[in-house]
């Protein structure tokens, strides 16, 4: 992280901001109709993609997680450059393969991922504490009890660093940080406001859960008015003042 950057990071944790979810959500739907038909067909082609790797055992979930982070920040480019009323194509969507976006978004998603991984170890031990003492006999209550606690602390965990990571991938397109600095930055920034980004986020799985009643066919919508929201709120909270001029 450069100086300026650090700075600007600071200042906001001195600052303060404020997480307004109805404008945020207005926002970000102003971003994604203004190019609807673009991101409805992005999203698309990321179904048939990730539909092809699903045919591919753990090999498939490997090169998912290698591509998910360039996806998401070519998602967020376009939604970016939007903002700034930079004229866009579709192969904008495909920039965050770009040796400025990929490698740093590719070790946000790995590390992520781990960290995800980790925070259900708990819940593993329970479960295998359980199999070696039940035997033909029922499980014993008390290790049912510490099973469910673990389990419970590894999705507090793992929900509690979900949001608090949320702006690591923004971070990385609009301010070209290295993938720990943008994951420390989000960190930072988010946990001043945790439970306010988590209603964000919260508000925006249930547009999504409503987007998928509708025969799946909402979700052609709301998962790109998602991508956008959570650009709104970046611009809201960080700004692009400090953007790249352009995101080429």
């Amino acid at each position: 992280m450069n100086n300026r950057n650090r700075s600007d990071i600071n200042t906001i944790i001195q600052n303060g901001y404020s997480v307004e979810i109805g404008a945020f959500i207005q926002r970000g739907w102003e971003i994604c109709q203004s190019n609807l038909g673009l991101f409805v067909g992005f999203f698309l082609v990321t179904l048939l993609i990730g539909g092809a790797l699903g045919f591919i055992p753990i090999l498939g979930n490997i090169a998912s997680i290698i591509i998910g982070g360039p996806l998401n920040a070519g998602s967020l480019i376009v939604a970016f450059k939007i903002i700034k009323k930079q004229s866009i194509d579709f192969s904008d969507f495909f920039k965050g393969f770009q040796n400025d976006y990929f490698l740093p978004t590719l070790l946000v998603t790995l590390v992520t991922t781990l960290f995800a991984f980790a925070c259900m170890i708990p819940a593993g031990i329970g479960f295998v504490l359980i199999s070696f003492t039940a035997g033909d006999k029922e499980p014993n209550s008390i290790l049912l009890l510490v099973a469910a606690l673990l389990a419970f602390a590894g999705i507090l965990g793992l929900v509690y660093l979900s949001i608090c990571y949320v702006f690591a991938i923004p971070l990385v397109v609009g301010r070209k940080l290295e993938f720990w600095p943008a994951m420390e930055a989000s960190r930072k920034i988010v946990g001043q406001q945790w439970f306010a980004v988590f209603g964000f986020l919260f508000v925006l799985g249930l547009i999504n859960v409503a987007g998928a009643l509708v025969c799946g066919l909402g979700l052609l919508v709301t998962v790109p008015l998602t991508t956008c929201a959570i650009a709104a709120a970046y611009e809201h909270i960080f700004g692009l003042s400090n953007a790249e001029d352009s995101f080429a």
